[in-house]
């Protein structure tokens, strides 16, 4: 699991079916103590929670395809947490 914030949102008019209902955020990853690492990157909320200026957890690889009620979907990378507060 990687912590990020959300930074845009990507729009996309054809989807596979898979992630039809699904929106797509631009994500800065984000050490512990919110600094900026790496590079932005698409992420996908299958579960419609996030919004520009969330903080976030998000998984990559085979974990952010089964994040999607189906089990498998065609994305890198996947929202499956807010986050309220970092101790």
């Amino acid at each position: 699991m990687k912590l990020g914030k959300v930074i845009g949102q990507v729009w996309a008019i054809n989807k596979v079916h898979q992630v039809h209902s699904c929106r797509f955020f631009v994500v800065q990853p984000l050490t512990s103590q919110n600094k900026n690492v790496r590079h932005p990157l698409v992420v996908a909320d299958p579960k419609n929670m996030a919004g520009v200026g969330d903080r976030i957890i998000y998984v990559t690889n085979t974990d952010a395809t089964q994040a999607f009620d189906t089990g498998i979907a065609p994305v890198n990378a996947a929202i499956v947490e807010l986050v309220d507060f970092v101790d």
